[in-house]
């Protein structure tokens, strides 16, 4: 993620979470002034944002921070192949771990990341506001390999395969992950 992406990023951020969304000053300022930040957009060759996610290298964990798809695009499975590029960059870090923390409601969430070996770990009381609700901790170990394909559906949108790159502190490389 770039500055250049932070307005597409904060419309699709107040699209999917409304008001408990995060405000376009959070995002430049995660961007250009926390050293522990890294941010991913998924885009399409037209270049239009279909989600991100924001995370915090600490030492060896990696803390997922923020993620999101486009509401628009729910169903395609673009959650899935971006949780797998948030394992892929725990990776690349050498992180043992990934942690987030999810809305006890959001049942969908919760089901994508136990799907992809989360466990729920704790319970933090009132953590989100707008409206106040518990947080789950959830946390999985950084696995040795990603499956880089994926389903179905994206495979229907994309049957040739996502190209992606990555520059970030890990340094730079460039994948194909095949459709299927």
């Amino acid at each position: 993620m770039t500055l250049d992406d932070v307005d597409a990023v904060t419309d699709l951020d107040r699209r999917a979470f409304g008001e408990s969304g995060w405000s376009r000053r959070y995002f430049v300022g995660e961007l250009t002034e926390s050293p522990i930040s890294i941010f991913y957009v998924l885009t399409d060759s037209d270049r239009q944002l279909l989600g991100y996610f924001g995370t915090w290298h600490v030492v060896d964990q990696l803390q997922l921070c923020t993620f999101a798809v486009d509401p628009d695009a729910h169903g395609l499975g673009l959650g899935a192949i971006l949780l797998n590029c948030v394992f892929r960059l725990a990776q690349r870090l050498g992180c043992e771990s990934v942690q987030l923390e999810v809305r006890e409601s959001n049942a969908a969430a919760r089901g994508l990341y136990r799907s992809r070996a989360f466990s729920e770990d704790a319970v933090r009381r009132n953590l989100y506001s707008s409206p106040r609700e518990d947080g789950i901790l959830m946390s999985a170990p950084t696995p040795s390999t990603i499956e880089t394909g994926f389903g179905r559906s994206a495979a229907e949108r994309w049957p040739g395969g996502l190209d992606l790159a990555w520059d970030d502190r890990g340094g730079r490389a460039a994948e194909h992950w095949p459709a299927g």
